[in-house]
């Protein structure tokens, strides 16, 4: 087939054909899940493993050309082409997890570390087989770009720690005191709540790139939080938004960041544009750039 008849209508044959063979997988899983005792399930637990099959094959209403390919390959055997793939993406986030629990700031966040214990636990719980939606651990800790929820299973929690691992590689970067002391002034508790601890480092470390200085340190006086307020507040929002990234670039060469932390950089600079909008009128800027 062409890739304009992949992505074509499906012709109303076509959809039943789907149909039919979705059910009859769908039958044939509830089979292999009850060990051949019944297809009969509770409706709750037979619209999970329907989930799961149809998260697995990689189908969703509007890719007409995953379907066209699933048809012609056979629903059974692109189930467990899916289920292969389910199981590469299962050791390549059991290696992300490691990752990110050997860069996790030592600075004793409780909801970092409980977060990245129960993720420990779910390579081993996660069912690829019949359950591949879910996502059997608890994840509390709070990104600064949290993860779409249109993601699922494996997919999420890998997303999750490739947003994580990020976040830690550009704490790394940083002295860890000045990290600690840049928290301690965001939220005194900032070890039992459940806070980001990206994101207060981040904006200092920004502030001190856009006033020409080294950002390792973290150290943000009254007088810089000043000298900020002079340089950002008279400009308008799409050219504030514009010298914030620029900012985060220049943060970003000195730092020596990679390509993830770059884009995070910039992302997280834009997002500090409506924050610096509504703090200028005040005249007070601690609560975007905290520390002393």
């Amino acid at each position: 087939m062409t890739d304009n008849t992949l992505s074509a209508p499906l012709t109303a044959e076509e959809q039943a054909e789907f149909q039919d063979a979705l059910w009859r997988l769908l039958s044939a899983q509830a089979a292999r899940f009850t060990m051949g005792e019944s297809t009969s399930l509770p409706a709750e637990k037979a619209e999970a493993l329907l989930a799961s099959v149809v998260y697995t094959l990689g189908v969703s209403p509007d890719d007409l050309e995953r379907i066209r390919r699933c048809l012609s390959a056979g629903l059974e055997r692109a189930l467990h082409t899916g289920q292969s793939r389910l199981q590469w993406k299962l050791r390549q986030g059991e290696r992300l997890w490691q990752a990110a629990c050997l860069t996790a700031p030592d600075v004793g966040n409780r909801s970092l570390t409980d977060t990245l214990k129960s993720i420990g636990t779910f390579w081993k719980r996660y069912d690829w087989r019949y359950f591949a939606c879910e996502i059997p651990c608890d994840i509390d800790y709070q990104l600064s770009r949290p993860v779409p929820d249109m993601l699922e299973g494996v997919d999420y929690v890998n997303e999750y720690l490739r947003r994580l691992l990020t976040e830690n590689r550009f704490l790394a970067r940083l002295e860890l005191p000045a990290v600690e002391r840049v928290l301690a002034a965001s939220c005194p508790d900032y070890r039992g709540l459940l806070i980001n601890l990206f994101e207060p480092p981040a904006a200092v470390a920004l502030g001190r790139a856009l006033l020409g200085e080294d950002p390792r340190t973290l150290e943000m006086t009254d007088r810089r939080r000043n000298a900020l307020g002079e340089k950002l507040g008279c400009l308008p929002p799409e050219t504030l938004r514009r010298t914030l990234e620029d900012g985060a670039e220049r943060l970003a060469d000195v730092l020596g960041a990679e390509e993830a932390e770059r884009a995070c950089l910039r992302q997280f600079a834009g997002d500090l544009c409506p924050r610096l909008s509504a703090a200028m009128p005040t005249g007070d800027l601690t609560g975007v750039f905290p520390g002393g």
